[in-house]
């Protein structure tokens, strides 16, 4: 049999990794684990109470500053809707004022009625005449008669002054022959 010493005798004999994990396996080969016992309660740790509070702090930020944001904002609403009723009296009255004042313009600036009803006399074809001319705070309204509608409006869309005129309405007039056109010219 064969000698289990090396060939260096100085070497220590040590048993072999098999032997080893063989005596780990062994249930007596263990030394037993001693189990302390439970705590009593009088030794238990005291938790950490600035830790605590930390913790409630970092939970607690977010939420105040939710109900704090919600707070201003139901706040800052109020005053919205306050500050518009105080101030819709203010608001209606200066629109009206800007109304008035376009209308003044409007009326200002456009041509007189005297111009405009020469305007439209010259323009017009010699069978076709002139029943109405009306002009108020809107449109210029012309009701015109003729016998050819589309002649006597192609007429007077070439005077620059008269182009914006549109047809909005045609009917037959008295049973001349003729037909009547209402003639609009928006602001």
């Amino acid at each position: 049999m064969a000698d289990p010493r090396p060939a260096n005798d100085s070497a220590p004999v040590r048993p072999s990794l098999f032997d080893r994990a063989l005596g780990a396996a062994r249930p007596a080969s263990r030394p037993p684990v001693p189990v302390d016992p439970p705590p009593k309660p009088a030794d238990r740790p005291r938790p950490n109470r600035a830790g605590l509070i930390l913790a409630l702090a970092i939970v607690a930020t977010p939420l105040l500053t939710l109900a704090g944001a919600t707070l201003m904002t139901a706040h800052v609403r109020r005053e919205t809707r306050a500050l518009t009723e105080r101030s819709a009296p203010a608001v209606a009255a200066r629109a009206e004022r800007d109304r008035g004042r376009a209308a003044l313009a409007t009326a200002w600036n456009a041509p007189t009625l005297g111009a405009t009803v020469e305007a439209i006399a010259r323009a017009l074809p010699k069978d076709a005449a002139l029943l109405r001319v009306e002009r108020n705070t809107g449109p210029l309204t012309i009701d015109v008669a003729a016998p050819d509608p589309d002649r006597a409006l192609s007429a007077l869309r070439r005077d620059p002054a008269l182009g914006g005129l549109r047809a909005v309405a045609q009917s037959r007039a008295d049973g001349d022959g003729r037909m009547r056109i209402t003639l609009e010219q928006p602001r």
